[in-house]
C-alpha cells in the first residue's frame, strides 16, 4: 500500500514529465530545433568525426571530459544526432526539476495543475528562443540558473548529511554546466554566491521560550556553528573538487605539443576577435609596420580567412591584442566604467533586452511585494545581495564589450529563476495567513501576465528566423551535395561566404565525413585540421619514389605539415566562395610568396545573382 506522502511524490514526479513533454510538444510541433551557431556545428562536427573522420572529444570548447563521453556516445551510436539530444536533455532536466520543486510546495491538486501550466507558459515566454535555437553556452547558463533553484529551495534546516544528500542534484548540474561551457559557468558564480549566502543566512533553528512557550529563531548563533559551517564550507570544497577534476582532466587531454600550440593560438585569437579587436590598418599603419604586420595579413584577419597565411601565428595576434583597439573606445580606465556603469543600469529597462529584462523586472517587483505583505525586511538585503552580485558579470562584460546575446539571456534567465526560487520558497514554505491567498493570486497573475504579452512576440521573432535559416539551408545543402559527390576532393570555403551555415539538430541527420573546411575559423591550425585533410592528400612528390634519393625526399616531404596554401595547389583542394566576394586576396597572398597564381572557376552551384563559385588554384610558372 502506497502512503500518501510516496503518492504525492509520484503525482509531482508525472505532473512535472508532463510539464517537460508539453514544452516538447509544442517546440517540435511548431518549430524545427537548430543549433544556433556554426560553433554549436563545429562542436557537434567534432564530436560525432564529422570533421576529422573520428568521433574526437577534443572540442577545446567544452572540457574534455563532456566531449570524451559524447564522442563515445557517437562511437556507439553513430547515426543519431547525439549532441542535439544530449543539449535538450540538459533543458528537459531543467524544467522537470523547476517543476518538481514547486509541486512540493503546492498540496492542493488544482494549484499542483495551475502552476504546471503557468509553468510551460513561462518557459516558452521567457526563453522560446534559446529552446528553439539552441546554444551550448545558454544551456550552460540554463543548467546553473536551476542549481541555484534547487539549492535555495532545499530546507536549510536538516542535518549536514541530509542537507549534501539533497542537493547532489544541484552539485551535478553545477559539474555539467562547468564541463559544457567553463567560461559561462564562472560568470554565473556571483549569482550561485548570493543564493550561497541567502541559504546560510536562513540555517536558523527555531528554540521554545523557556517563559512563554512561543517559538523564536535563534539566528546568528545558529548560522555561524559548527554544523552549518561543515554543512556549507563542506558542499562549497566538494564543488570545488569536482571542478579541479574536470579542469585537470581537461589539461591532461590536450598536453601534447600540437595542442598546446593550437590552444595558445586559440587564446589570442579570441583575443583579438572578442576582446581587443584590431585596429584599422589605413589609421594605424605606423602600428602594423612597426611590428612587421602586412596589410594582407590585415586583410586576412579582417576577412577571417587567416588559415591561408601560416605567419599569422600566435605571437602575430597578440601584438595586435596588445594594441587593444576596442579598450581605447571610452577614453580612460575611469571614463569607460563611467560609461560601463550607466550602461549597466539601463540595460535592466530598454526593451533591447525583452522579455528578459522584464522578466526579472518583475521577480524584483515581486518580491518587494512578499517583503511588503510578510513585513520581513530579510528580503531588503536580500535583494540588495543579488542586485550587487548580478552587477560583476554585467559589468565584467560590458566594460569588454562582450555582452552579446548568448551571455546575457543566461544571465536574465539565472536572475530570474532565483527570483522565483525567493517566491515559492517564501511564499508557499511557512503557514498561511489571509493577505497571502491573495498575494499567490498577484503572483501568479503578473507572471502570466507579463508571459502572455512577451509570448507572441516572441513567436514572431522564432518563425521570422525559421524562414530565413531555410533559405540559408538550401545554399548549405547545395555546397554540401556537391562536395559529397565529389568524395575525392577537398574544399576550403571562404569564412564569410558561410558564416550564415547553421543545421537543424533533427531532420535529415548525417554524420558522415564531411570534406570541406573553413578558411579560418577556430579549429584551424589546430591538429584535428591536419587530420581532417591528410587522407586527401596525394601529391606527386608524395608517390613511392624508385631511387634512395627520392626516398629521403619523399620522407623529408612526409615529415612537413603542408600549409592551406601548399596543399590548395595539389591535385584534389579547390577553394570556395560566394560570387559577390572579393577573392583578390587569393592571388595578393600567393605573389606575396613568390608565386603567380591564376583562379580557374570549375563549377557554379546555384542559381540567382550570388551563387556558390569553385575555383582551382593553379601555379603559374615561368617558362
Amino acid at each position: 500500500m502506497i502512503n500518501s506522502n510516496t503518492q504525492e511524490k509520484v503525482n509531482n514526479i508525472i505532473l512535472s514529465l508532463l510539464v517537460v513533454l508539453g514544452i516538447f510538444a509544442i517546440g517540435a510541433y511548431f518549430f524545427d530545433f537548430y543549433y544556433d551557431l556554426n560553433d554549436d556545428m563545429v562542436i557537434k562536427d567534432i564530436l560525432a568525426g564529422v570533421y576529422s573522420g573520428t568521433p574526437d572529444g577534443h572540442t577545446n570548447q567544452m572540457l574534455y571530459p563532456i566531449g570524451f563521453l559524447i564522442s563515445g556516445l557517437y562511437c556507439l551510436m553513430p547515426g543519431l544526432p547525439v549532441f542535439g539530444i544530449f543539449l535538450c536533455i540538459c533543458f528537459g532536466i531543467c524544467f522537470w526539476m523547476i517543476s518538481y520543486r514547486m509541486q512540493g510546495f503546492f498540496k492542493n491538486g488544482r494549484v499542483k495543475a495551475g502552476a504546471a501550466a503557468l509553468l510551460i507558459l513561462v518557459f516558452l515566454s521567457l526563453m522560446l528562443w534559446e529552446f528553439v535555437y539552441v546554444q551550448y553556452s545558454v544551456v550552460c547558463g540554463v543548467l546553473a540558473g536551476t542549481a541555484c533553484f534547487w539549492f535555495y529551495t532545499t530546507p536549510a534546516e536538516c542535518s549536514t548529511g541530509e542537507f549534501w544528500k539533497k542537493n547532489i542534484p544541484a552539485l551535478f548540474l553545477v559539474w555539467v554546466a562547468f564541463l559544457i561551457r567553463s567560461e559561462m559557468l564562472l560568470l554565473t558564480t556571483p549569482f550561485i554566491a548570493a543564493v550561497g549566502i541567502c541559504h546560510w543566512a536562513e540555517a536558523t533553528r527555531w528554540e521554545k521560550d523557556n517563559y512563554t512557550g512561543i517559538e523564536k529563531k535563534k539566528i546568528w548563533k545558529h548560522v555561524l556553528s559548527k554544523e552549518n559551517i561543515l554543512k556549507y564550507i563542506g558542499f562549497i570544497l566538494i564543488l570545488a573538487v569536482g571542478l579541479g577534476i574536470s579542469s585537470g582532466a581537461d589539461y591532461l587531454a590536450y598536453q601534447g605539443a600540437a595542442w598546446q600550440e593550437y590552444r595558445g593560438f586559440f587564446d589570442a585569437r579570441t583575443l583579438v576577435y572578442d576582446y581587443t579587436w584590431y585596429p584599422n590598418y589605413d589609421q594605424q599603419k605606423e602600428f602594423y609596420e612597426e611590428n612587421d604586420i602586412s596589410k594582407l595579413q590585415y586583410q586576412l584577419i579582417d576577412n577571417y580567412n587567416f588559415g591561408l597565411d601560416d605567419t599569422i601565428t600566435e605571437n602575430t595576434l597578440e601584438t595586435i591584442a596588445s594594441y587593444g583597439e576596442r579598450p581605447k573606445m571610452y577614453g580612460s580606465m575611469a571614463q569607460r566604467a563611467k560609461w560601463t556603469l550607466v550602461e549597466l543600469m539601463k540595460r535592466l529597462f530598454l526593451p533591447g533586452d525583452a522579455p528578459y529584462n522584464y522578466f526579472v523586472l518583475a521577480g524584483y517587483g515581486l518580491v518587494i511585494g512578499l517583503a511588503v505583505v510578510q513585513k520581513e525586511k530579510k528580503y531588503i538585503w536580500k535583494l540588495i545581495l543579488l542586485l550587487t552580485m548580478r552587477c560583476i558579470p554585467w559589468f565584467y562584460m560590458i566594460y569588454v564589450q562582450r555582452a552579446v546575446t548568448r551571455i546575457t539571456h543566461p544571465l536574465y534567465i539565472i536572475e530570474f529563476l532565483i527570483l522565483l526560487a525567493m517566491l515559492v520558497k517564501e511564499l508557499y514554505d511557512r503557514p498561511l495567513w489571509n493577505v497571502e491567498k491573495y498575494y499567490r493570486m498577484a503572483v501568479a497573475g503578473v507572471l502570466a501576465v507579463v508571459s502572455l504579452i512577451a509570448l507572441p512576440f516572441g513567436v514572431m521573432e522564432v518563425t521570422a528566423e525559421q524562414s530565413r535559416r531555410e533559405i540559408n539551408l538550401a545554399d548549405q545543402k547545395l555546397l554540401d551535395d556537391y562536395a559529397k559527390a565529389n568524395p575525392e576532393n577537398y574544399y576550403y570555403l571562404d569564412v564569410y561566404s558561410t558564416v550564415s551555415f547553421m543545421e537543424k539538430m533533427f531532420v535529415e541527420v548525417d554524420n558522415s565525413r564531411k570534406n570541406y573546411d573553413l578558411l579560418g575559423g577556430w579549429v584551424c591550425n589546430s591538429p584535428l585540421q591536419e587530420e581532417a585533410r591528410e587522407d586527401y592528400i596525394v601529391a606527386e612528390d608524395r608517390k613511392d619514389a624508385a631511387s634512395e634519393e627520392e626516398t629521403a625526399q619523399k620522407e623529408a616531404l612526409d615529415s612537413h605539415v603542408l600549409s592551406i596554401a601548399e596543399v590548395l595547389l595539389t591535385d584534389n583542394f579547390y577553394f570556395v566562395a560566394k560570387k559577390n566576394r572579393d577573392v583578390s586576396f587569393m592571388r595578393d597572398y600567393y605573389e606575396s610568396i613568390d608565386k603567380k597564381i591564376m583562379l580557374e572557376t570549375q563549377e557554379t552551384l546555384g542559381e540567382g545573382e550570388n551563387p556558390f563559385v569553385v575555383y582551382k588554384v593553379i601555379e603559374q610558372k615561368e617558362k
